[in-house]
């Protein structure tokens, strides 16, 4: 059994590899299986791409007993396996001298020998101290396709010399720095902290982490990685600066409502008004006072819908009960608005909806938020043909129409860039709970 404070000096040894691939570690002897094995991960140089497994004597289906993920034991569980996730390390290895396999890849099949080199006292997390060797490339063949591609780098003449340069470029396949190792560790480490973090301030967005892992998305990742996830109290400067188009259509609307035409559009003075009194409206190309030809418009009476505080009666436009009582208050109304968002009839809008947010949240603009999406969205499971990259945001139009609206990211017409600070505190309160009235 572990012991407080105790900490495990590990070799770790690559099987059946010439020249030999090692490293040196050190951790608490408290750490859980899943734990050890990204730190094999990192340290070694592996990219989490497959299944693992730990186990007990020579083989990792010998007599021993194998310490499977929970994934793999879900899927196929002879009943001769254990839950990694029920073990720490302390529990199987605890003496100098004491042996434990790890096996990476099921297909290449990566077998890894770990023995302790040394009891200690004082590790609070883990620490690379040493080691030989470059990592193999991920699914080149396991040891013997490893053997097969050291032979082709080095010879010129080899008919798949080219093939395998092309691959791998010029990556040193003997070169190991204890330096970025423990740089891959602290990396992990880091997105740890933020995965709980997300998890414990932001589960709409977390949810997403259950389709495809937060290290898989990497890009959002860094960009997660500049949220303050704060649900600070809202400045009533600020927020009548923001929710300002808002009040002004709800008060325009006011106790009588405003007639719509036999199509449900507003009439062309109404339109004429907003043309006249927001700055933002006037902006749109053209002078026409149809609905149809003003998205802006458009965009603020589907806005007011969206928070449910307009309903249509009878051929009018009137107030909800929320609309009435929100009319002269907004921070009462950047919080109704913050919990209704995202925004979108779609799945696809919504989950694309969450990354716009994220990105707002993390000052990002469209040149690095158009690929932070077409990555995630992907990861995810949405089939979005590469063509369509540079225009991801668009997939959540609701809720993009919504912070154009409202000021909190440029137009796409004419502007980049980034928008103003309280946009960021805006779209970081929209993935926050507990924002509805």
């Amino acid at each position: 059994m572990t012991d407080d404070g105790v900490s495990l000096t590990i070799k770790i040894t690559l099987d059946d590899v010439t020249p030999q691939v090692w490293r040196l570690v050190e951790v608490p002897s408290d750490m859980l299986l899943p734990e050890l094995h990204d730190v094999i991960q990192d340290v070694m140089g592996w990219e989490s791409r497959h299944l693992h497994m730990f186990f007990a004597g020579e083989q990792s289906f010998g007599d021993g007993q194998r310490y499977e993920m929970r994934f793999s034991l879900d899927e196929d569980d002879d009943g001769t396996g254990l839950c990694e996730d029920d073990f720490r390390v302390g529990d199987l290895l605890s003496e100098v001298g004491d042996s434990l396999g790890y096996e990476y890849d099921f297909g290449d099949s990566w077998g890894h020998r770990l023995i302790v080199d040394g009891v200690g006292q004082g590790a609070t997390s883990a620490t690379c101290l040493g080691g030989e060797g470059a990592c193999p490339p991920e699914d080149c063949g396991g040891a013997h396709g490893y053997g097969e591609v050291r032979a082709a780098m080095a010879d010129v003449n080899h008919p798949e010399h080219r093939d395998i340069v092309g691959w791998l470029g010029d990556r040193d396949l003997d070169r190991f720095s204890v330096a970025e190792a423990n740089e891959r560790i602290d990396a992990r480490r880091a997105l740890t902290r933020l995965e709980f973090t997300v998890r414990d301030r932001a589960p709409m967005l977390a949810a997403l982490f259950e389709r495809a892992p937060l290290n898989y998305h990497v890009q959002l990742g860094k960009m997660l990685a500049r949220v303050y996830f704060d649900n600070a109290d809202i400045d009533p400067v600020v927020a009548s600066v923001a929710m300002e188009k808002l009040m002004w259509f709800l008060a325009r609307i006011g106790e009588d409502g405003v007639k719509l035409t036999a199509a449900g559009y507003l009439p062309p003075k109404e339109v004429a008004a907003i043309r006249n009194e927001l700055e933002w409206a006037r902006e749109w190309m053209g002078n026409s006072n149809r609905e149809v030809d003003q998205q802006p418009v458009l965009w603020l009476r589907h806005a007011v819908k969206q928070l449910g505080l307009v309903k249509v009666l009878k051929g009018r436009l009137l107030l909800t009960r929320d609309g009435k009582k929100l009319v002269d208050d907004p921070v009462g109304l950047w919080r109704r608005a913050a919990s209704r968002m995202p925004t979108g009839a779609q799945d696809y809008e919504l989950d694309a909806g969450l990354l716009l947010l994220a990105s707002v949240a993390a000052g990002g603009d469209q040149s690095d938020r158009n690929p932070m999406m077409f990555e995630s969205m992907q990861l995810i499971g949405w089939n979005v043909p590469p063509r369509e990259a540079e225009f991801m945001q668009y997939l959540a139009r609701p809720t993009l129409d919504f912070l154009v609206l409202i000021g909190a990211i440029p137009s796409s017409i004419g502007r980049e860039g980034h928008g103003p600070e309280w946009g960021r505190v805006f779209a970081t309160q929209c993935l926050l709970p507990d924002q509805s009235l």
